[in-house]
């Protein structure tokens, strides 16, 4: 049986390697967590057994499950997900905070990726939509439904097979332009390291993992 000197060697190891995989200086994941660097040195380095709490917050920062820092095997590199089983979330957006996108999470618990696969239905109409940046690229596929696309200062109206793609530095957001929900396969890309584009958080509560309340 592992003993507590093993478990914190272990552990220690693992937010080191997966620190470095995701380009992060001991400093900079230090600042992102608050977390002292005298103590993340002596996490990483097996001296000190973190916390549950500590533990999860260099989790989040590090894109990755608590679990994965008490496993004896490495994982395989890939995953496969299935229909009904993926996470929904939902992105706000206006003065008023409504709902201007769901995002279906495609690749959720891929150890450090570089792309990021959604499935977005697009609901936010008109000035209830601000315009976004963030790191990389993004792609763009209509799946259904009419989509008007800002790009910068230009405006496009995709419908089903149309495609775009763009630098995340350009300004821009997605308006559903029909009485019915659009959806479009979107794929954030940050080539050479792992960062979250995708701005969410978990369903309101109440609504099941197809946005319908539950009866």
């Amino acid at each position: 049986m592992e003993n507590k000197d093993d478990l914190a060697r272990r552990i220690g190891s693992k937010v080191k390697e997966l620190r470095k995989e995701s380009g992060l200086t001991q400093k900079r994941l230090a600042e992102a967590t608050g977390l002292s660097p005298g103590l993340l040195s002596r996490i990483e380095n097996g001296l000190t057994m973190p916390s549950i709490p500590t533990l999860q917050t260099i989790s989040n920062n590090l894109n990755t499950e608590v679990g994965y820092f008490f496993k004896e095997h490495e994982e395989e590199g890939y995953i496969v997900t299935h229909p009904g089983a993926r996470r929904v979330v939902v992105s706000k957006s206006g003065p008023h905070d409504k709902i201007a996108y769901k995002l279906e999470l495609l690749a959720e618990g891929m150890k450090n990726p570089f792309m990021e696969p959604a499935i977005v239905t697009h609901v936010g109409k008109g000035k209830e939509v601000e315009a976004r940046i963030h790191d990389g690229q993004e792609f763009m596929y209509v799946l259904e439904g009419r989509i008007k696309l800002k790009l910068g200062s230009e405006e496009f109206i995709l419908k089903k097979g149309n495609a775009a793609y763009w630098n995340g530095t350009v300004p821009h957001k997605g308006i559903n332009m029909g009485t019915k929900p659009a959806r479009a396969l979107h794929v954030h890309l940050i080539p050479g390291r792992w960062t979250g584009t995708f701005q969410y958080s978990d369903l309101p509560a109440g609504k099941s993992k197809s946005g319908r309340k539950k009866k």
